[in-house]
């Protein structure tokens, strides 16, 4: 169950421990308990379903990796309590999904999260990475994934199968002290901190959020429209959550926003919308029809705001050349542009400088890291007080950020 490098070379062996009975568990907690990091990486499927289905826990604590089968073992409840003690750090790639299973199984995120995917992207080896990528250009050893499109609900699961998901963690905690020592030369951990706090609080937004707006086709909608498929989304949401199936198996999104336009009043008007399914029960042709009435007499106050904006062009013209500030400055700071700020957040940006924006409070791009590097060059260029010249063309940033008229 172990890489090798380019050389040949293997790294030191790790022993794997199949856990797929409760006998073992208190082991695993014990060893879990015991370790101030852990690396953790978690199988599941997620079609079919509203929930997706944990296969598989893979935890790697000093001199053991334990795979823990939670279709054997039910009750995993003590296990995701010491996962997620505050004083333990959880080392992950991509952590979304694993801080995603805190939250369900735990009913609390992990106490702390490094996330590798993250991390790299902050001193300079590019961002976003695959656990073979990072384990790669980290590490200089070469993994398979060879079962990344598995059925891990299968069982017995094959030996290729726990060979790969042991693989998942065992690199995990040297890439943490690798990239830590990386970290610390250029003056990075607390960023790398911020960002992976931020991760842990958009991923705990993001559970709590209604995403009604983010309906295919909702963007042309007005107001009373989008608050017919507000109610449309949350009777689906409840209905999805109750039958474990995926929300489309309930009502497609493009039937969701018909029947906004549509606003039907009874079961002729509803019947009428094409690939609509006649044979649909009773009780969901009534809750349908309910959630179009709610919305119906709603007041004009309580109505949700248009998606769509209409910006003046000078937004996007803005926002473009920000985004050649960003990319010059991503490569000076050895931060990975992605990490650093998306066309969004510098849309967002140039509306409130523009008093365009919704709310009068700072973006985010202007606080923590990101306005260390951001404020001083971008907020200069919007306010007209900081020009941009190319200077060194062999530089990885060629652009020079200078007071207004100080180039001439």
């Amino acid at each position: 169950m172990n890489g090798s490098t380019a050389a040949g070379q293997r790294m030191p062996t790790t022993h794997a421990h199949y856990v797929n009975t409760p006998h073992t568990l208190p082991e695993v907690i014990e060893a879990v308990r015991g370790a101030p990091q852990v690396g953790f990486d978690t199988e599941f499927i997620s079609e079919g379903a509203y929930e997706p289905l944990l296969c598989l826990l893979q935890i790697a604590t000093p001199g053991d990796i334990w795979l823990v089968d939670p279709l054997s073992v039910r009750d995993l409840a003590p296990l995701w309590q010491a996962l997620t003690e505050p004083d333990r750090e959880m080392i992950a790639v991509a952590a979304r999904e694993e801080i995603r299973f805190s939250l369900r199984f735990a009913a609390r995120p992990p106490g702390r999260v490094w996330d590798a995917q993250v991390a790299a992207g902050f001193v300079g080896e590019g961002y976003p990475l695959s656990h073979t990528n990072l384990v790669r250009k980290v590490l200089g050893i070469r993994v398979s994934g060879g079962e990344s499109f598995t059925d891990w609900r299968q069982r017995p699961l094959s030996d290729a199968q726990l060979e790969y998901a042991a693989d998942d963690v065992r690199y995990l905690l040297p890439i943490r002290e690798k990239v830590g020592v990386m970290a610390r030369k250029l003056g990075r951990e607390e960023w790398i901190d911020d960002e992976c706090r931020r991760l842990v609080d958009r991923v705990i937004s993001g559970e709590q959020e209604e995403r009604w707006w983010r309906v295919s086709g909702s963007s042309g909608l007005n107001r009373r429209e989008l608050a017919v498929l507000r109610e449309l989304w949350r009777w689906r949401d409840g209905e999805a959550r109750e039958a474990n199936v995926p929300p489309r198996k309930v009502l497609r999104d493009d039937l969701l926003v018909e029947i906004a336009k549509r606003q039907p009043k009874g079961v002729a008007d509803l019947h009428a919308l094409r690939s609509l399914d006649r044979g649909r029960s009773r009780s969901a042709t009534a809750s349908i029809l309910a959630a179009v009435e709610r919305a119906m007499a709603l007041p004009q106050s309580d109505l949700p705001a248009r998606l769509r904006r209409d910006d003046p062009s000078k937004v996007a013209v803005l926002t473009q050349l920000l985004t050649v500030a960003t990319n010059g400055l991503a490569a000076e700071h050895q931060v990975d542009v992605a990490l650093l700020a998306t066309n969004a957040d510098l849309q967002e940006l140039v509306r409130w400088r523009l008093g365009l924006a919704e709310e009068d409070e700072e973006p985010l791009l202007l606080g923590g890291w990101r306005g260390t590097l951001l404020r001083e060059p971008l907020l200069g260029m919007l306010d007209g007080k900081r020009a941009v010249r190319v200077t060194d063309l062999d530089s990885p940033n060629p652009l020079a950020f200078e007071k207004w008229g100080a180039a001439e």
